[in-house]
């Protein structure tokens, strides 16, 4: 009995070897499993398996062959040896024993760009976090680094022969409060928030990267996104400037943004050309980023210095007076042997020289016409999929940003080849990148956050063959890699753990159902984590969920006015945050809302019982842009009511407003309505800073009512006062947003989450 306690103890780690799956990532391309396994010698790494130079391969292909008798590399280049290695790596850190089963794998990259973006202005991310991202990009496969070293809010390069650069342009002004709403800077105020790298350190972070075939690509942005550059030296814009001043923005800066270099300076261009002359001193990469976004030309319009290049060089309008300029820079870099990058709205200046295009801007369509028009190489970094400054999981959860959401799941699902492209458009794309934007960075933790783990979906993504995307087989590989990320310190969000909802009155669930629908009563939550290996658990009465608490299977049906709380659970242990929903009741709420005319089409959302966070696009409000908001609310039986209330958000700063009146109408048939009460709402309210919550009042001044009535409705007969079963809500759009914020000028969005009736 001992002998066979004896063999099955020598056998058992053999027989688990032979079980062991290694999850790798990026997902390569083939791996095929053998029998046996190599046992690692003693102080064994990676770096001392064989290497087999095979010259047939491709640059950056591997072959990794573990026998029992050795671990072999195959590849044609010190980089294909390199990225064998981190396959290999990552077996060794999921092997249970001192032995590595047998196996072969081949593999190679579907796109030869595979990129990151840093953006080091918004927020200065010191050199050694930068190694340390670098570290990590090397890991996963990655093989380009894009910093963006320059826009309006610092100048993050030493420029020897421009000192003031880097003494004026790195720093800016101390405001706390978020980045959209940081006012401009005053004269004279102190700018202590800032830094820059000296050439030193950026050499040091190009050798670093070096070693890990990683190429580090500079970006010096003209001919906008240069106030920094301007606050240091103010010679360098239009003279219609004249002697006002010009500071580093701290914020999104208004119409001081739109303060660009002057195009028919000519100081201009020696001054571009001397900074370009120091970068590529610096920066050994074949391409140099120009930048070239979001040039807004109203200066250039009123400039005599570029109105007159423009007739001297017959330029029709000032988008190919941008096209020119970009020539111009093009033409130098490649006279020095470089080749240029630019952003997508570099295109509606139809440049005539060579430049490789970002589409960035939705999902990058521009770069994509640009492609099949001109024949350009391009690399898509669209801002609706590989945005990280974007949200990563359910809004209520995240730290406040932009816009709307790119999940883990949305970087990896991301299919950048249209359906309609031809071969030569598939030739033409390069690749992918990943872009962070650090507006809402206040630390290296806050950059960790935003990067990991969507950076492995999107190292994944750029490397896996196409089609061969596998959702749970990548979790398992993610799952394998974040110990390995934890041991070297780094952080990352857990987003892909928390839950999403959606709550919608009973009747309405799924789409927009008939308006002879009674459906006043219950809601109906519908829950789920894009990581289907979790269980949802929820509670009705308030309780903390556990794992013991009802398991969420199908949408859940409820009253009005309980509370519900859910988390994801596995193996017994809870993963995400706990998601609450304080469902309110009111005799509109689970009511239908007879016609959908909001511009997100989120209308139901006014009736789920639910209010929405201080983030309007966490979508639980529904919007209008540029137009009144007019809808009807039927409450499904004749109903006596006694007050209105219209909940709505206002921030400014982010194009947001509340409306300058809201009128309140009702009626017992839904065709003939009269007045019941309005609301005017003051300038100063309509208007706030910062994302205020505002729930607007509308008395009512009686059911039989007529006066007061808006254009334009025309005035209809009244219903009793016991017999209103239609409400119609009417919100009059303001007028844009005043002079003296951040986006004076623009025409704001208006966003409602709830209407409640008593």
């Amino acid at each position: 009995m001992k002998r066979i306690v004896l063999i099955l103890s020598v056998l058992l780690p053999t027989f688990c070897l032979a079980q062991q799956v290694y999850h790798i990532i990026p997902q390569p391309k083939q791996i095929v499993y053998g029998e046996g396994a190599f046992h690692l010698p003693k102080h064994w790494t990676p770096s001392k398996a064989k290497w087999l130079k095979d010259p047939t391969m491709a640059d950056e292909a591997y072959r990794l062959s573990v026998t029992e008798r050795d671990v072999t590399i195959s590849a044609s280049t010190q980089r294909g040896l390199f990225y064998g290695q981190q396959t290999l790596r990552q077996m060794v850190n999921q092997s249970d024993s001192q032995s590595l089963r047998c196996l072969n794998i081949s593999d190679e990259p579907r796109f030869a760009y595979r990129g990151l973006m840093l953006d080091v202005v918004r927020y200065f991310i010191p050199k050694d976090e930068v190694l340390r991202i670098i570290d990590i990009a090397a890991q996963l496969k990655l093989n380009n680094l894009h910093l963006h070293l320059t826009d309006d809010n610092g100048w993050r390069m030493e420029i020897k022969k421009y000192p003031k650069l880097t003494q004026i342009g790195a720093w800016r002004v101390e405001r706390n409060t978020l980045f959209p709403n940081r006012e401009n800077p005053r004269e004279g105020e102190p700018t202590p928030i800032g830094g820059f790298y000296t050439q030193k350190e950026l050499r040091d972070i190009v050798a670093y990267a070096k070693k890990r075939h990683v190429r580090v690509i500079p970006e010096i942005e003209m001919p906008a996104h240069s106030v920094a550059a301007i606050a240091s030296y103010p010679e360098m814009t239009c003279p219609v400037m004249g002697n006002r001043f010009i500071g580093v923005l701290p914020g999104i800066g208004g119409k001081d943004a739109s303060i660009i270099y002057c195009a028919g300076n000519e100081r201009v261009y020696s001054f571009l050309q001397d900074i370009l002359d120091e970068v590529m001193s610096v920066f050994p990469s074949e391409y140099i980023h120009l930048g070239g976004d979001e040039a807004e030309k109203s200066h250039w319009k009123a400039c005599p210095l570029c109105q007159n290049l423009m007739r001297q060089q017959g330029i029709a309008d000032e988008e190919q007076l941008q096209g020119w300029f970009m020539d111009r820079m093009i033409r130098y870099l490649n006279a020095k042997g470089r080749k240029a990058m630019g952003w997508d709205e570099v295109t509606l200046g139809r440049p005539k020289e060579d430049i490789t295009i970002f589409g960035w801007q939705g999902l990058g369509q521009a770069a994509v016409r640009d492609a099949r028009e001109t024949g350009r190489k391009f690399i898509l970094t669209p801002a609706r999929k590989l945005y990280l400054i974007r949200y990563q999981g359910p809004q209520w959860f995240e730290p406040y940003t932009y816009f709307g959401n790119n999940t883990l799941h949305d970087v990896y699902s991301y299919e950048p080849v249209g359906n309609d492209w031809t071969p030569q458009m598939e030739q033409q794309l390069q690749g992918i990148q990943a872009s962070l934007w650090t507006e809402f960075c206040q630390s290296a933790a806050d950059v960790e956050y935003l990067l990991f783990p969507r950076l492995i979906a999107l190292a994944d993504n750029a490397w896996r063959a196409r089609g061969s995307g596998q959702w749970p087989a990548f979790l398992e590989a993610l799952d394998a890699f974040l110990p390995h990320l934890e041991e070297q310190g780094m952080g990352y969000a857990r987003s892909m753990y928390n839950i999403s909802h959606v709550v919608t009155p009973a009747d309405c669930v799924g789409e927009f159902r008939s308006p002879i629908l009674l459906c006043r009563g219950k809601l109906v939550t519908e829950l789920a984590c894009e990581r289907p290996d979790v269980e949802i658990r929820y509670t009705v009465n308030g309780d903390e969920p556990t794992d013991t608490s009802p398991l969420y299977c199908q949408p859940v049906t409820t009253e009005p006015g309980i509370t519900l709380k859910a988390a994801t659970f596995r193996d017994g242990r809870q993963q995400g945050q706990t998601l609450i929903l304080p469902l309110v009741d009111n005799k509109a709420t689970g009511c239908s809302i007879l016609k959908d005319t909001s511009t997100n089409g989120l209308a139901l959302r006014l009736t789920n019982g639910l209010h929405g966070s201080l983030r309007h696009s966490d979508f639980e409000w529904a919007g209008w842009y540029a137009t009144d908001a007019d809808f009807v609310v039927d409450l499904g039986s004749p109903t006596p009511i006694h007050s209105v209330t219209l909940g709505a958000i206002a921030n400014a700063n982010m194009t947001v407003a509340l409306p300058r009146e809201v009128c309140v109408y009702g009626s017992s048939d839904g065709e003939q309505f009269t007045l019941l009460g309005s609301k005017t709402l003051d300038e100063t309210d309509i208007f706030a800073r910062e994302a205020t919550r505002k729930d607007i009042v509308i008395p009512l001044v009686g059911a039989d009512s007529t006066t007061g009535l808006p254009e334009s409705l025309p005035e209809q007969t009244s219903p009793t006062a016991d017999k209103v079963r239609h409400i119609r809500v009417q919100a009059l759009h303001p007028s844009n947003i005043p002079d003296g914020f951040i986006r004076g000028g623009q025409s704001p969005w208006m966003y409602f989450d709830e209407v409640i009736v008593e």
